[in-house]
């Protein structure tokens, strides 16, 4: 029987395309992102197997990364998949028949969660990441929820406590996710700077609500008794689904860390980015400003103190807080939190949430997740890279991202500019990892800069890719630790204005940093240097 793009149905119980409900247009964007990700979905959810068995058989998944990749790196409309390049209809048809067999509430939890109208502002440097979430908690008047890994008591901890404390006299609620543990560890050799215990007392007292992310782990037996008792609470099974494949990948815990960094406001507002809480990452000293340049009337430039972390967030407004919320809910309950409902008209209010034009797409990760889709993300803009594409982060030390760089062509490699704190880090490893690898993409064309020449270190995690008008930013360090170990999340942001205004605070980075012209700054032949064994050994843990 023949078919159309107009869809009529078609023979072995095929679906045309005009035939797809809202929820299975969903799953097939959710099922092409998964699969084209390398995602083993017939793994844990053993009714996809036909679905991956036919696609195995009749697609081009090169072919479709690529594609895909061109796009932006997400497939977000069922458009762009009937537009996919040397794919028949009938492929489309008859894969949407087997993927309505599938638990698409488990697929969906698994996916990229896109929402279109946002409205994204980037904030670079600590004074106006510290304005804007401050502002934002000034403004709240239903809820905050926060998610975070560090919360230092100093002085910039100290204000948003403060902040804090004043919306909770508002009455507003307040939720706080933090690692307790590694905050404890405080930094500059001063404990005092980890004692957030004194912290969340006061929070505590004034009606917080506050849980320690230290440990993300249930023996077996706990977990089967919590999953009982979340499920009777009205906790989803597509979310208890997730937190199963989370503990059967963890072992003790301890090697395991809640690396997301956001907040989410009245259902409207979301701030997410690299930034922890703290004087290293907020602070409201004057920039040092070696070139004049500025973004939407805030100044670029280069942190004045040595101990200040060049860092940055971005406050995004519109649709994207529910999906958002809803990975706040998760780990919450999981933990356990009260049970809340993030589609409850009090976390979702009903309004126009139509912002701007920025679509968003989140990516989020954690241990045991099938497939790291962050980590794809990096290795097909890499991949399939045709454009310029520049990539900002604290650790290159992920084996499979220097692998990609390697493997590329000299057409390609010229598109790829990087930018990285080579000399001033606080990773002991990144600087062998970076030298042990670097010398074949350097030779090739790759782009390096070290952040390092404006003798400040940058925890700023950003990539820009020119092709697609796009950039990527969030909690993903390029390491092994967050492609295995540790929950991450961070937002793809499609708009060629917003775009181009975080490829300007990049090229600032880019001025003030130290061009590499000499390939000796790299190891022709790594096995000779002892610090590339050091690297090895310790790249699973740090």
């Amino acid at each position: 029987m023949e078919t159309n793009r107009s869809g009529t149905s078609t023979e072995n119980g095929a679906i045309a395309v005009s035939d797809w409900s809202e929820e299975l247009q969903q799953g097939m964007l959710d099922f092409m992102n998964y699969y084209v990700s390398n995602g083993a979905l017939e793994n844990v959810l053993e009714e996809a197997q036909p679905a991956v068995a036919y696609a195995d058989a009749n697609m081009d998944k090169s072919g479709a990364a690529q594609y895909r990749q061109h796009i932006g790196g997400v497939f977000t409309s069922v458009k762009q998949l009937a537009d996919m390049p040397q794919q028949p209809t009938e492929f489309l048809h008859q894969l949407a028949y087997l993927v309505n067999q599938i638990d698409l509430a488990k697929l969906n939890a698994l996916a990229p969660k896109t929402t279109t109208h946002n409205r994204v502002d980037a904030y670079v440097n600590g004074v106006d990441c510290l304005k804007v979430l401050l502002s934002e908690i000034n403004k709240a008047e239903r809820y905050i929820h926060l998610s975070v890994m560090l919360f230092f008591n100093d002085r910039a901890g100290n204000q948003v406590v403060q902040a804090l404390l004043q919306a909770l006299q508002r009455g507003v609620q307040v939720r706080i996710m933090a690692d307790y543990g590694i905050t404890a560890l405080g930094y500059a050799k001063n404990l005092s700077f980890g004692d957030f215990h004194s912290l969340s007392e006061q929070l505590i007292a004034a009606g917080a609500k506050l849980i320690n992310t230290f440990d993300e782990h249930y023996t077996d037996r706990d977990w089967t008794a919590k999953r009982k008792e979340l499920a009777a609470a009205g906790v989803p099974e597509s979310h208890l689904f997730l937190e199963d494949q989370v503990q059967a990948a963890i072992v003790t815990g301890l090697n395991v860390v809640n690396h997301r960094k956001f907040l989410v406001i009245d259902g409207v507002t979301s701030i997410l980015g690299s930034i922890n809480i703290g004087d290293q990452y907020l602070y409201e000293t004057p920039l040092h400003t070696p070139i004049t340049a500025e973004v939407d009337h805030h100044p670029l430039g280069v942190p004045s103190e040595t101990e200040q972390w060049h860092d940055g967030c971005v406050r995004i407004q519109g649709a994207l807080a529910l999906p958002l919320n809803e990975i706040f809910a998760l780990q919450w309950t999981v933990l356990g939190g009260d049970v809340f409902d993030p589609k409850d008209s009090f976390y979702a209010p009903e309004t126009d949430r139509r912002y701007g034009e920025d679509e968003c797409t989140l990516l989020s990760s954690f241990p045991g997740n099938p497939v790291n889709l962050i980590q794809q993300y990096y290795l097909s803009l890499i991949q399939n890279v045709s454009d310029e594409t520049i990539i900002v982060n604290p650790y290159l030390i992920d084996q499979a991202f220097w692998e990609c760089l390697q493997a590329l062509d000299e057409e390609q490699a010229k598109w790829i500019t990087i930018c990285n704190p080579l000399e001033v880090n606080d990773h002991p490893t990144n600087k062998s990892a970076v030298r042990s690898n670097m010398y074949g993409p350097f030779m090739k064309g790759v782009t390096f800069y070290d952040y390092s020449h404006t003798e400040r270190f940058s925890h700023w995690k950003i990539t820009y890719d020119k092709r697609a008008d796009c950039f990527f930013h969030g909690s993903y360090n390029i390491n092994e630790r967050s492609a295995c170990h540790d929950f991450e999340l961070g937002v793809l942001v499609k708009n060629k204005e917003t775009a181009d205004k975080v490829k300007t605070m990049i090229e600032y980075d880019l001025n003030v940093s130290s061009k590499i012209t000499d390939p000796n700054t790299f190891f022709r032949h790594p096995n000779l240097h002892p610090s590339t064994y050091i690297h090895k050994l310790t790249k699973n843990f740090m």
